[in-house]
């Protein structure tokens, strides 16, 4: 009698010691476009993007006799390449009451989105070295970034992102979080929409008209873990799109396997920088406050 009641306590227990793991915020994949997101079905496919070129304007005058100059237009065509696959897959076992199975596949499969999106963000991060614009350091070089100079570096690359004639809405600023902690030092990040405070890892806004964003996924350069590549654009700099291709599960006859059933999925991603001209990287080192 004792030991059914204990059994059937258990399912119970066990379902309140399902602890989430802690998870970094996911913020490369909110600032870039996904417009082409519905154009893909696998790996391999290949997403035309056409941009116009610029339009001629030609003198004219009411006593003039000359024809008009037509321009034919002309586009730079860029591709989108679905050129990456991943997978996850993870066993679920039997042994798993019907109580505990639906959490424990529920906190799985939320596992596996979050390891999918991170791996999308991470590889975004790494487009930095398709940035058209340098703020300021070198891959090699940082410049050093303490509360008293970080000002003037974000000052430095809303200049040079306004003489690229990049649009002011939708600029956005990926930093570390000891960047943003320079900044909460001097003062400059102002939380001045509520509205968008929810989205993950933002920060708010300064008064450059950036919206700053915290990322651990911002890439750091070798040795020096502390060599951070911020990025600066606008919500149109960077394009991708993502496509789950296939989810299942099932019990397969494996040798060894037990009583368990498998899990797995495949998923396809591509992203690139369309506009290098709206995209900035600044190469930041870490430096200790003066004490």
């Amino acid at each position: 009698m004792a030991y059914n009641r204990l059994a059937g306590m258990i399912p119970e227990v066990w379902s309140g010691l399902l602890l989430s793991r802690l998870h970094e915020a996911l913020v490369f994949q909110g600032v870039a476009n996904t417009d082409y997101q519905g154009e893909i079905t696998a790996f391999g496919d290949t997403v035309k993007i056409n941009e116009i070129g610029p339009i001629t304007i030609n003198d004219y005058s009411s006593t003039s006799t000359s024809a008009l100059t037509i321009q034919s237009l002309s586009d730079a065509q860029k591709e989108l390449k679905i050129d990456r696959a991943k997978t996850f897959a993870f066993w679920v076992d039997a042994l798993d009451t019907a109580q505990i199975k639906p959490k424990v596949m529920s906190e799985a499969m939320s596992e596996a989105a979050f390891a999918a999106a991170n791996e999308i963000d991470e590889y975004i991060a790494t487009l930095h070295t398709d940035a058209g614009i340098t703020v300021d350091g070198t891959s090699a070089t940082g410049v050093d970034i303490t509360s008293t100079n970080v000002l003037k570096y974000l000052s430095i690359a809303a200049q040079k992102l306004d003489e690229a004639n990049v649009p002011e809405i939708g600029r956005y600023a990926i930093c570390p979080p000891w960047f943003v902690h320079k900044m909460q030092l001097a003062n400059i990040v102002l939380n001045t929409d509520n509205s968008n405070a929810v989205r993950r890892g933002f920060m708010g806004q300064d008064m450059y008209g950036f919206d700053i964003f915290k990322s651990n996924n911002v890439v750091n350069g070798t040795p020096a873990a502390d060599d951070a590549r911020i990025l600066f654009g606008y919500n149109k700099s960077i394009s991708m799109a993502t496509q789950i291709v296939d989810t299942e599960s099932g019990r397969p006859m494996v040798a060894g396997g037990g009583f368990k059933s498998l899990v797995k999925g495949l998923f396809v991603y591509g992203a690139k920088v369309v506009r290098p001209n709206t995209f900035a990287v600044l190469y930041a080192d870490y430096t200790a406050e003066a004490t």
